[in-house]
């Protein structure tokens, strides 16, 4: 116990009984440290205030039906709450396991409800009826499942049974307090274990569906999971940092609305409604804005022929890939004979359905000093997975490249850390977490594949530091003095110093010699 721990018991003893109850004495039990510890006082909670803060004390007052005086010390905290009676007091409590109370001053256990048993057998049980003391706290639901998986303990039957039956209950709680339950879970050393406990709960079902309904979509030929095991595959293989937990979590939600199946479609082409219609199948782009409006615009009113993929979940919607010519198909739409599977987009679609889940959390108050700068971070991170397969495809094939790995893995990093206004290394160190993460979980690679791979991962931490370390030394003088014998001036002088800022560490080179900024401003001009 700590020292801090040991001045407020005492303090509080020399006026009343006090007892240690909850985690503390749960852990203390199982031979296990706790920072935080609870304390239960029969003194009123106005005499309690007034006691700490003569001695100095700072007491954080919180809630107003269960009152409590919260004390901050450096490495944890003191809650008090105040009761008369025990008994009454262990009732209102979450799990028997945590209404166990320990005398500190003479060691004497009182157990009301048999939670030493509980200990003994590794079971979690409701103080009360479980439909009561989940009706009391709804988080409790949640922290049901992080104490089962923390300590590796089973659910008694009806406490599941009742935290599935009300669920539901958690959407009349703060977001907040969902959000510190469901962080913590996140960031247990077995957090797939909570994940999948949550599934079954019904958890996911009720508040992140996207998550729920990946279980059973199939993936392609390259994948020996479906995306809900690719994706705790992923996610298991995340360091405990709740940014990148939440990314392996949510990286492949767009798979869902994304799955097709790869179809041709002939037909009359129109244009209706500001859309490309064949028949009774709208058709869609994926490479941009002006894609269809310049492979199928001049062709409205004409029998065109094409090469789609199908939406499994709109499956009048066909993704347009493109035109045929010489391959004869039947009017309508044809499922293509050992045709392709494709997610095309899902990592765009997965961004914006976790931007919206974000919304029903508060997880921006978890990155301290970030916020939501960080929160934009996931997003973008979510967005650009799939970067670096599609960049270094050639080199993961064992194909040329038109470009020398360094080259490219100098313009990546360089594209990745760089936000305009300060290179944010920590930006590529979540990236290559998640993409390794997500590479090897339960794709189909050769030995040849992973060794680059480890290559590649390996370039881009190494390139990433000497970016890192060396734009702070590029000599702006040099700089400043080519602009102004060359008559480059303001907004045009801001376009070149960025170019140049880019040139440098994309070719890896700190002198910004005369020669150097000549080809620059060459390049920039043309």
């Amino acid at each position: 116990m700590q020292k801090f721990h040991k001045e407020i018991i005492d303090v509080m003893a020399a006026h009343a009984p006090v007892w240690l109850v909850g985690g503390a004495v749960r852990d203390h039990l199982l031979g296990r440290e706790s920072k935080d510890i609870d304390l239960v006082s029969s003194l009123e909670a106005q005499k309690a205030d007034r006691l700490l803060r003569e001695q100095g004390y700072r007491p954080h007052k919180i809630g107003a039906k269960f009152a409590t005086l919260s004390l901050f010390g450096e490495k944890g905290k003191v809650d008090i709450v105040f009761a008369a009676d025990l008994e009454q007091d262990a009732r209102r409590r979450d799990f028997t396991v945590n209404a166990i109370y320990l005398n500190p001053s003479n060691g004497e256990i009182f157990d009301p409800l048999d939670g030493r048993q509980d200990l003994k057998e590794q079971v979690l049980r409701t103080c009360d009826q479980a439909e009561i003391t989940f009706a009391q706290d709804p988080v409790r639901i949640l922290r049901m499942v992080k104490l089962a998986v923390k300590l590796g303990f089973t659910i008694e039957d009806r406490t599941w049974y009742q935290g599935r039956k009300q669920i539901n209950l958690l959407a009349e709680t703060a977001k907040e307090r969902v959000t510190a339950e469901l962080a913590e879970i996140l960031l247990l050393h077995d957090a797939e274990k909570a994940v999948n406990l949550l599934w079954d709960l019904g958890y996911w079902h009720a508040f992140v569906p996207e998550l729920a309904r990946l279980k059973g979509v199939v993936q392609n030929r390259y994948h020996s999971l479906d995306v809900w095991d690719h994706t705790m595959a992923v996610f298991r293989s995340t360091p405990q940092d709740l940014y990148l937990r939440l990314a392996g979590l949510f990286h492949d939600l767009g798979k869902w609305e994304t799955a097709s199946r790869e179809y041709y479609l002939a037909g009359r082409l129109e244009y209706r409604e500001q859309n490309y219609w064949i028949e009774d199948c709208q058709v869609i782009g994926t490479r941009g804005k002006r894609e269809l409006e310049f492979k199928l615009g001049p062709l409205v009113g004409r029998q065109v022929k094409l090469l789609g993929a199908r939406l499994d979940n709109y499956p009048h919607l066909i993704q347009f890939k493109r035109l045929l010519k010489e391959v004869e198909v039947p009017q309508g739409l044809t499922r293509v004979e050992d045709g392709k599977r494709h997610f095309l987009n899902h990592e765009k679609a997965s961004a914006k359905l976790v931007a919206e889940i974000l919304k029903r959390y508060a997880f921006a108050m978890f990155f301290p000093g970030k916020g939501q700068k960080r929160e934009q971070d996931l997003l973008d991170l979510i967005a650009n997975h799939m970067q670096a397969t599609l960049t270094f495809m050639p080199e993961l094939n064992g194909k040329p490249s038109k470009k020398s790995l360094r080259a490219k893995a100098a313009e990546f990093v360089w594209q990745t850390c760089w936000d305009g206004r300060e290179f944010e290394l920590q930006k590529i160190h979540d990236f290559v977490l998640l993409w390794k993460a997500d590479y090897q979980a339960g794709k189909v690679h050769s030995e040849e594949q992973v060794k680059i791979f480890e290559n590649i991962f390996l370039e881009l931490i190494q390139i990433a530091s000497w970016q890192n370390e060396n734009l702070p030394k590029l000599n702006w003088e040099i700089f400043q003095d080519f602009s102004a014998s060359q008559g480059i001036k303001g907004e045009k002088l801001g376009r070149f110093k960025n170019h140049v800022r880019a040139k440098a560490m994309q070719e890896m080179q700190v002198e910004l010699s005369p020669q150097f900024l000549r080809e620059a401003y060459a390049r920039m001009k043309h």
